[in-house]
């Protein structure tokens, strides 16, 4: 590793342990690059590779799906989902855990996004859950290991940020997400399950009658409509991420404001602001990000990488179990975004010349990242629910202690039988 390398990545993980946000940590890594290396020549050079970062026609996705993310949770359509979810999962003991579980893989179809998800749910099940009897941090356990699988059920950020980065099809990725993104909510209602027996915990009592069901459903089925006209514009070839996001967002609007009724147009302003300032503190890192990368480019850390894993001689079980510890190391201490820009065009390109498929090894890495908003001390998740349950942040590690195992036990199968990330989109002609 040259001197100039250990400069760039050692002030970028010093800045980032200062509490420098990652832009401008990432950004002013670089110029610490560029200054003691004496390449001044590349400053005007930098500045463009953080505008063509950006300037990438499929992250106008972005924007579109946290703006009908926003529209959903200021319009209340959350609450048709919480009932839907109460009608299918609420009879079975622990009935208001499965359901906080049931209502994020309901909702994730709508925003992509965990901290979305805990930001809409957690403010209604954690007191709920509370005044059914459940400690506070087996709440807010449930509910921050929940909101993982909002980035794995379509559309998810996560999924267009990767497929920018690496070239992968977006539609095929969220493909390919969909069925593991499935199988970690059932195996975290799996756990639930088990628990409930165990401690004795509560059914969701309510009318479960033919005719509570069929309007239940009727209810919940125009706001669920807005992942199947995501994932039927992309898998069906008729329209490009960003214009299913458009939608997307169009549809939300129309259901939020006509339909529904329950948000003024005086209400849109506002909606739009949170979603633009969301989106430029997200698209700025990944400008920065992709300069970043650049530079990791120009000190051939690609081929160094490369020439690693080919001395590595090991098996692909192997070869994958190491990926997935590199993976979880440091999403225990960057955010899945920051990891993707900076190491996922590297690590995708060493997981093919391994023989890993490229689609197996996107679905791998993005669970893989999620999981680290669930472990210290990064567990940005973690520390939002507990903002709501107030119960203290040790106290919440242990209770989901049992959920982080799962959710590993989850990737490790994901991880060893590829099928269930590549049947979908081998089915879907992708």
């Amino acid at each position: 590793m040259t001197d100039t390398l250990m400069v760039l990545l050692g002030s970028f993980l010093l800045l980032m342990l200062l509490g420098l946000p990652v832009a401008w940590s990432l950004l002013t890594s670089m110029l610490a690059w560029v200054a003691y290396g004496g390449q001044w020549r590349f400053l005007p050079i930098a500045a463009e590779r953080i505008w063509q970062g950006m300037d990438v026609f499929v992250l106008m996705a972005i924007p579109l799906f946290i703006l009908a993310g926003e529209l959903v949770n200021a319009g209340k359509i959350t609450d048709r989902l919480i009932h839907f979810a109460n009608v299918l999962f609420g009879w079975m003991r622990g009935g208001l855990a499965q359901v906080n579980i049931g209502a994020s893989i309901l909702f994730s179809g709508i925003t992509g996004v965990a901290l979305g998800d805990i930001a809409a749910l957690g403010r209604v099940f954690i007191p709920a859950m509370v005044k059914q009897g459940y400690s506070p941090a087996y709440a807010a356990a449930v509910t921050a290991s929940s909101s993982i699988i909002g980035p794995m059920v379509p559309p998810s950020l996560v999924a267009v940020i990767y497929g920018s980065m690496t070239g992968l099809s977006i539609g095929a990725l969220m493909a390919a997400t969909l069925i593991p993104g499935l199988l970690i909510g059932l195996v975290q209602m799996l756990l639930v399950a088990v628990q409930a027996r165990r401690h004795n915990f509560p059914r969701v009592e309510m009318d479960r009658s033919p005719a509570v069901a069929i309007r239940a459903t009727g209810q919940a089925l125009v706001p669920l409509m807005i992942p199947v006209i995501i994932l039927a514009g992309l898998m069906g070839g008729l329209m490009t991420p960003t214009e299913a996001g458009a939608v997307a967002a169009g549809y939300a609007v129309v259901v939020a404001t006509l339909v529904y009724r329950s948000l003024r147009l005086g209400m849109l302003g506002e909606v739009f602001q949170r979603s633009a300032l969301f989106s430029g503190q997200l698209l700025i890192i990944v400008g920065c990000g992709a300069a970043f990368s650049w530079v990791m480019g120009m000190e051939n850390v690609p081929r160094m990488v490369a020439g690693w894993i080919g001395g590595w001689e090991m098996s692909y079980l192997g070869t994958l179990l190491v990926f997935n510890a590199i993976l979880l190391v440091l999403g225990m201490f960057i955010d899945p975004t920051t990891v993707i820009i900076l190491f996922g065009p590297i690590l995708s390109a060493a997981a093919v010349h391994a023989g890993i498929d490229p689609l197996h090894f996107g679905v791998i890495a993005i669970l893989n990242l999620n999981i680290g908003l669930l472990t210290p001390p990064l567990g940005v998740c973690l520390f939002a629910a507990e903002r709501i349950a107030g119960c203290g942040l040790g106290t919440l590690i242990k209770a989901n202690t049992p959920f982080l195992l799962v959710n590993l036990a989850g990737l490790g199968l994901i991880a060893a039988v590829p099928g269930f990330s590549l049947w979908l989109p081998a089915a879907l002609g992708f």
